[in-house]
């Protein structure tokens, strides 16, 4: 192990309690994503909800390893001034689920892209072999740190994998946000309405792929310039939490452009998916599809006639009938028909 400073303990060990909380919080927003799915994606089907469901169990069992490292710097170790040096089993771990979280939604999107494309295969493979090759680099990096057990023994040996697995990272990112957003661009010609929502997604794509991008280039720029602090892990931490919630975020954007398919194209502004929905959002939600045809107002009226009888002349037929009773004689009876 290696005698870390004092000034650089107290940055690293800083730089661990903030990503932790930012990763916590960023969590608790890909668990309310998740919960808007189902509430408003019931009929979607079986194979989606998988993924969703997938992409929450990986991010709840990243957040579980976060916490659990946190507690074993914080706690553990308590005192040691080379325990920021020391790399815990369960920084590799996380460091190998924030890679599937990442490979995951990557094929997601490259799938979108693929199908946006119309079948271009000599865009969307070369993007697809680049996410698996960051994959296989995040894996390496993760069990080349465990074996370790030192991060200033990994840099040393193993700087360039964990350096080609954050490149590779931002690269995919730039390729899936440029393809989109210019075949999104090349359907553009329609109706001003739909031009509004192309718009939108255009918009939205940007915002995603930057954020996603702008935090990988942070964290790589903090690891070369600054390896000895760990304020690149305190920002790893957040990456994959950004990529669930891209995921998520794209998955239940499609109620709010549906909502916007029925505004007029004089609306200002792009309105974004929402991400934690009130009850009168709910209720301006029904109202649009109700407005867009896709519900049908029902109006029942129910008319009700009663008949009567006014006293004199029930009274006068309740006379002729005894009169041809007694008429008839006993034993005899009239059938009515």
């Amino acid at each position: 192990m290696v005698l870390v400073e004092y000034t650089a303990l107290r940055t690293s060990l800083g730089a661990i309690l903030l990503g932790g909380m930012v990763c916590t919080g960023l969590s608790g927003i890909v668990g309310m994503q998740t919960v808007l799915y189902f509430r408003l994606f019931t009929r979607d089907q079986v194979s989606t909800k998988i993924k969703v469901a997938v992409i929450f169990f990986l991010d709840m069992l990243h957040s579980a390893m976060i916490a659990a490292a946190s507690y074993m710097y914080f706690v553990s170790h308590f005192g040691e001034m080379d325990v920021t040096d020391h790399v815990f089993w369960t920084i590799g771990v996380s460091i190998a689920l924030t890679a599937v979280m990442t490979v995951c939604v990557h094929l997601f999107f490259s799938i979108r892209l693929f199908k946006l494309s119309k079948g271009n295969y000599y865009l969307t493979v070369p993007i697809a072999v680049l996410a698996v090759a960051r994959v296989v680099a995040a894996f390496v990096t993760a069990v080349e740190l465990i074996r370790l057990g030192s991060f200033d023994v990994f840099g040393e040996r193993f700087k360039w994998v964990f350096t080609l697995g954050l490149v590779l990272s931002s690269v995919v990112d730039g390729l899936i946000t440029a393809g989109l957003c210019y075949y999104l661009r090349r359907h553009r010609g329609g109706t001003g309405r739909f031009d509004h929502i192309l718009n939108t997604v255009t918009l939205y794509t940007i915002e995603n792929g930057l954020l996603t991008s702008i935090t990988t280039v942070i964290s790589l720029i903090f690891w070369l310039v600054k390896s000895n602090e760990l304020i690149y892990l305190g920002l790893h931490f957040a990456i994959s939490k950004l990529y669930a919630n891209s995921f998520l975020a794209s998955m239940n954007a499609r109620k709010t452009l549906m909502a916007q398919s029925g505004q007029s194209q004089s609306t200002s502004g792009h309105r974004l998916p929402v991400i934690f929905p009130s009850q009168r959002a709910l209720r301006n939600s029904n109202a649009d599809q109700l407005n867009l045809g896709i519900g049908t107002r029902v109006h029942i009226t129910v008319d009700k006639t009663t008949d009567y009888v006014p006293d004199d002349i029930q009274d006068t037929a309740s006379s002729d009938q005894q009169s041809a009773d007694r008429k008839d004689g006993p034993g005899m009876s009239r059938s009515v028909v």
